[in-house]
């Protein structure tokens, strides 16, 4: 067979290489996904999407999808403790995933587990033009100058061929064979243990009803685990139980399965039907670098942290997010090659962040010392406030910077490398709407467009977009954007396609039209300006 081409090369087709390749095919550049699995993922595994990731979907035009999937009747709120689900409970505390955003953005979280979201993000990717091939696996590449040359297979038939592609985006999981291939080590706390999730069917309507809840705690003389309903309508439950050292999946028969399930419901006799079981391990580590030439590393590859807080998969996402746009502006020949060292420095001081905020969430579950509690941060500063500071973000000349890796988004200040604060936008004749809503392929530039210097920083984006060939909105955002960006009147500031500050002028200049394409120019490492 013949050499296929292709822009990029996705190998891992889960929840953060289909996200590529919705990112990349939205951007023009369908990719070729290659997944080893015949199917998505049958496992729930990450159960939410948070609101920054459903933020990035709604500017896609896919919430709606989303939260059609999402798991029935869910629940946001309460986790209960019990000795099992019809024995005595133990106590109730707060679930970790709150609807309400606390105003930091306009969509929340949605409860979907990954066995539902995939397919919607698949769906789309798929109408958007992308190749996304199950049953076929990587076996070897090597890279050069121009790019990397793939050789993959049907897991089916063995029938091999080679593929060339510009880039190679490396979502095969936390054991990645191309990180380990590449020698980039992974470093962290490692690994907490390894957990084995059970799939089953049972009819346990009558011992939840009146005390809905997400999880349930259960911890009796047989078994030690967690309870959480994944479809009310089918009676689709999972079980979770802690792995010992030596203990695989494998371990666990059917009828082990049936006994641990009968002892957390805490009915003997229980009428179940184990449907699968999986095991997986809980660890803490990011990987040293992110980026190796022309192949980069994201989700599970790069990073992998406890599932508490649900910041894993979404932070995957995320990372894909962050380089798709950058790809493409690469790929068009509108932006030079070294937009694409922004990558790492931007994602990897976040992963380690975020991997360490997920280790304190699940050491909670056994009591902190107050050194560790200490550097607990609270959920939408996780989620909303990272900082980026890379050759793709231009700093405020006079502004002195304190080097956190994240700030507050409810204190937001507008500063480069920050995501662009919520600000609902008025429009002519119509309702207000998220500023993220706008952002989904281009530049956006803010300005007032009720002063003279406002429409003059305006009026400078549409011939500056067609000169360089980036695309680049002129969003008037009337006078009270500039409080929540630290402008003063006759100021503006360029949001990113991926919805993060890259410049921003405090105030009115002489030539804006001048300042502004130098601005475009180093955020986007422009080859046309």
């Amino acid at each position: 067979m013949a050499e296929e081409r292709t822009p990029v090369l996705v190998v891992g087709g889960s929840m953060v290489g289909l996200s590529a390749a919705l990112f990349l095919s939205h951007q023009g550049f369908p990719p070729l996904v290659v997944e080893r699995h015949r199917t998505v993922s049958v496992q729930p595994r990450a159960q939410a999407a948070s609101p920054r990731t459903m933020e990035i979907l709604r500017a896609l035009h896919l919430e709606a999808d989303v939260r059609a999937a999402e798991t029935p009747n869910a629940q946001y709120g309460n986790i209960m403790q019990v000795e099992s689900l019809a024995g005595p409970e133990l106590g109730w505390f707060d679930g970790p995933f709150p609807a309400d955003p606390q105003g930091v953005s306009a969509t929340g979280w949605t409860l979907i587990g990954q066995d539902r979201l995939e397919p919607v993000i698949k769906r789309r990717a798929e109408e958007l033009g992308a190749d996304i091939r199950f049953g076929t696996e990587m076996v070897s590449y090597t890279q050069d100058e121009d790019g990397v040359t793939a050789r993959i297979r049907s897991v089916e038939t063995g029938e091999e061929h080679d593929v060339r592609a510009d880039y190679l985006f490396a979502a095969d999981g936390n054991r990645s064979p191309i990180r380990d291939g590449l020698g980039i080590k992974a470093e962290g706390p490692g690994a907490f243990g390894r957990q084995l999730i059970m799939i089953f069917h049972a009819d346990l309507t009558a011992l939840v009803a009146g005390r809905e809840f997400f999880l349930c705690f259960v911890k009796n003389a047989d078994v030690h685990g967690v309870l959480g309903q994944l479809d009310p309508y089918t009676h689709r439950w999972c079980l979770a139980v802690s792995l010992q050292p030596d203990e695989s999946a494998a371990d666990y028969t059917t009828e082990r399965c049936l006994a641990l399930i009968r002892a957390a419901v805490g009915v003997p006799d229980l009428d179940v039907e184990v449907e699968s079981g999986q095991d997986w391990e809980i660890a803490a580590k990011v990987a040293q670098r992110f980026r190796h030439d022309r192949v980069f590393l994201a989700g599970d590859a790069a990073h992998v942290m406890p599932p508490t807080g649900g910041f894993g998969g979404n932070m995957g996402i995320q990372d894909a997010h962050n380089l798709s746009w950058k790809l493409a502006l690469v790929l068009r020949g509108l932006a030079r090659p070294s937009l694409l060292d922004s990558y790492e420095p931007e994602r990897l001081p976040v992963a380690e962040f975020t991997v360490e905020q997920g280790v304190i969430r699940y050491l909670q579950r056994n009591g902190l010392d107050e050194e560790i509690a200490a550097r607990h941060r609270p959920e939408p500063t996780v989620l909303f406030g990272q900082r980026y500071r890379s050759g793709a973000v231009l700093a405020d000349p006079d502004g002195a910077d304190d080097g956190a890796v994240f700030e507050d988004p409810h204190l937001a200040t507008g500063t480069p490398g920050t995501r662009a604060p919520h600000f609902m936008i008025e429009r002519p004749g119509g309702n207000p709407v998220p500023l993220h809503d706008l952002i989904a392929r281009d530049f956006v530039l803010l300005a007032d467009d009720t002063t003279d210097d406002g429409r003059a920083w305006l009026a400078a984006a549409p011939p500056l977009a067609a000169r360089s060939g980036i695309g680049v909105l002129a969003q008037p955002a009337g006078a009270g954007f500039t409080s929540a960006y630290g402008v003063a009147e006759g100021g503006a500031v360029l949001i990113r396609p991926d919805g993060f500050i890259a410049w921003r002028s405090r105030g009115p200049v002489a030539d804006p039209a001048a300042i502004l394409a130098d601005a475009l120019s180093r955020a986007a490492h422009s080859r046309t300006l």
